[in-house]
């Protein structure tokens, strides 16, 4: 995308899906929230987007931010996104350093985030792309700031077509938004930069589907408040539990406990390679390591392990490759939901042929860490195939 269910935690109240919007593929989720956006008049669209300022206003990320922000510009005359140029003036009024997106290519890295000058009017006089939407044209992005790399974006708002209430999201589908999210939260890591959605209240929906490439968002700012898979506080709960390296959550564990497990497995649904790591906390920390497990697309069982690998670096962690495999999750069907682990990998933490790895026997280690993730699913393993 481009521009055991845990509960959800909202600032101003709940959140409610659009009753018209369920799950489904993207190309209909995109079809349906057209749909359910076509009936929005202008004055509607006016009065929501100064709603979702008003409680912007309120989220610690917005109110503190003292460097630099980057934020879409709306398309003209359109009523399928939040109004953007209420919450520029309030950056710029602030004294915030605000960049604005220009794609410069068909490749979803080819957006660059261009700081603007200060002055809202000449923002407001940008060219125009052939949607509608303000943008840099060459001449005038040759005067301006490229920030695209830049440390300094401590805030990013970001558009969407849907959004739900897990904070997943989806674009148009040409992976500007996703590159662009990754490649700053590997900059900086450390749970910087902060990354909002801004959605009118038609586009918060029941189920958005994520793919490998999809970046999930911190948070969700809509006329009915701030939307967050857990919160600040349940945030901190999460590191420290993740620090100590403890499994399953205790009995009446909150969401906390459960971000802190779902950071250690990542079981992508369908039949697909897995990497089993071994996860050290800081030296002086005083944490004990623990496993981590990824599934998901990709040639070799480092491939595949990047992804965590990077995410758990960029903490101050350190990753030894014990081994792999495959696995198989299935969320449905007549077999009902269920994860089978088998095989092992060639080369990744273990001899060619061998067993899983070194430091694994078999996949029982893993299958117990799965089992705790995945509760409602039936978990097998077994040493066979590869």
């Amino acid at each position: 995308s481009d521009r055991g269910p845990a509960r959800p935690l909202t600032r101003g109240g709940p959140v409610r899906p659009s009753s018209r919007i369920r799950a489904m593929s993207k190309p209909s989720l995109r079809a349906s929230v057209a749909t359910a956006l076509s009936s929005i008049t202008p004055a509607q669209r006016a009065s929501q987007s100064a709603a979702v300022l008003e409680q912007l206003r309120s989220v610690p990320a917005f109110a503190s931010c003292t460097g630099a922000a980057s934020i879409y510009l709306p398309m003209e005359g359109a009523c399928n996104e939040v109004d953007t140029w209420p919450i520029v003036a309030d950056l710029l009024a602030r004294g915030i350093r605000v960049a604005v997106p220009r794609v410069c290519g068909r490749s979803p890295t080819d957006m660059k985030m261009l700081g603007l000058s200060g002055d809202l009017e000449a923002a407001k006089a940008l060219p125009r792309t052939k949607w509608g939407i303000p943008e840099p044209d060459e001449a005038a992005a040759a005067s301006m700031e490229d920030l695209t790399e830049s440390e300094d974006l401590s805030l990013l708002l970001v558009p969407g077509v849907a959004f739900d209430a897990r904070c997943g999201r989806l674009g148009h589908g040409r992976g500007y938004y996703d590159a662009f999210i990754s490649r700053q939260r590997r900059l900086q890591g450390g749970g910087r930069p902060q990354v909002i959605g801004l959605a009118l209240n038609e586009q918060i929906v029941e189920a958005v589907p994520m793919g490998e490439l999809d970046e999930r968002l911190d948070a969700v700012v809509s006329p009915q408040g701030e939307l967050r898979f857990t919160s600040e506080a349940d945030g901190a709960k999460a590191a420290r539990l993740l620090q100590r390296g403890e499994g399953a959550p205790a009995e009446g564990a909150g969401a906390g406990e459960a971000a802190a497990l779902s950071s250690r497995v990542e079981i992508a649904v369908g039949r697909f390679k897995y990497a089993c790591l071994r996860v050290s906390p800081p030296r002086g920390s005083g944490g004990a390591p623990f496993i981590a497990v990824r599934s998901g697309r990709g040639s070799y069982h480092a491939d595949v392990a990047e992804a965590a690998i990077s995410r758990f670096e960029a903490l101050g962690y350190r990753c030894e490759p014990l081994g792999g495999g495959r696995i198989v999750r299935s969320d449905g069907g007549p077999g009902g939901a269920s994860v089978h682990i088998y095989g092992y990998s060639v080369g990744f933490g273990g001899a060619e042929g061998g067993p899983p790895g070194r430091g694994m026997r078999d996949h029982a280690a893993v299958a117990e860490l799965v089992a705790q993730a995945l509760p409602s699913h039936s978990v097998t393993h077994s040493s066979d195939g590869y």
